[in-house]
């Protein structure tokens, strides 16, 4: 597969731009990491819904996709005020009291879910709350473990997807799921792995934050769970039958398709961080 320098220049570009603006947010502090990935969950509710209307050949009523919408906010929040992580901060335990309340909502807007379904195929959009809403809500407890693990668990991941990217484009021949990602190659998904596993090494033994156990784990999520994230992702939009889940980045499409791979590996990485620290 030859290189598109059109392509790869634009996509370029544009993650950049939203390499600044995120990693602005991840490092800034913990409020604006919440912020964050809550408006990351509102775009990937909204793009999910538009998928399964697409491949139930459906429409929802207003109600049914709001009711959805806050199932799955009110989910988020009260994934993230959980007292289940293992590094207590200023921010966790001020959370930590609202837990009933969002729980409350969530319970709530499931109700009238179910009050105001009219379409019997909307049941389906409450996969999405497990998918999108209680990955990224474990994202964030990751984060109130400590800044480092999701930022790490983040930058493997984009290393994973350019190092494919570029592999596969220099040399990659054989196809890996021509059905569901006809641009993926075996060459590229191996290539990928191996920076990925690589870099994360490389960092565990320099960085001396963690065991290098534990970053090396890291790197088999983001590279391994990682792409099954994007597969999954891609299967769904073939299902669709659409390109993008939206528009969010030029060459990148919506928030589905620039979060696919955390969306899966975020739990992983949770629990593994549990087992080790």
């Amino acid at each position: 597969m030859a290189l598109d320098k059109k392509v790869f220049f634009t996509r370029l570009g544009s993650a950049i731009v939203f390499s600044v603006i995120m990693l602005t947010c991840l490092l800034w502090n913990e409020w604006s990491f919440i912020a964050l990935f809550l408006f990351v969950t509102i775009l990937a509710l909204k793009e999910f819904a538009f998928i399964v209307e697409k491949i139930l050949d459906t429409q929802f009523s207003r109600n049914e996709k709001m009711n959805f919408y806050f199932i799955g906010v009110s989910t988020f929040l009260a994934i993230i005020t959980l007292p289940i992580n293992q590094g207590d901060n200023a921010i966790s335990l001020l959370l930590k009291p609202f837990i009933f309340y969002f729980a409350g909502i969530s319970l709530g807007a499931i109700i009238l879910f179910f009050l105001f379904k009219k379409n019997k195929e909307s049941i389906y959009l409450l996969t999405g709350v497990g998918y999108i809403s209680m990955s990224l809500g474990l994202l964030v407890q990751l984060r109130f473990m400590d800044m480092l693990l999701p930022v790490s668990l983040i930058i493997l991941i984009w290393t994973n997807d350019t190092m494919a990217y570029l592999v596969g484009s220099f040399i990659g021949k054989t196809k890996m799921a021509l059905s569901i990602s006809p641009k993926k190659t075996i060459e590229g998904t191996i290539g990928g792995i191996f920076f990925c596993m690589l870099f994360a090494a490389l960092w565990g033994y320099f960085s001396k934050t963690f065991s290098v156990s534990l970053w090396i784990t890291f790197g088999l999520i983001a590279s391994v769970i990682g792409t099954l994230g994007d597969l999954v992702e891609s299967k769904l939009k073939r299902l669709a039958d659409v390109k993008d889940s939206g528009m969010i980045m030029p060459g990148h499409g919506g928030a589905l398709d620039r979060f696919d791979s955390l969306l899966l590996a975020a739990p992983f990485a949770y629990l593994v961080s549990l087992f080790f620290l």
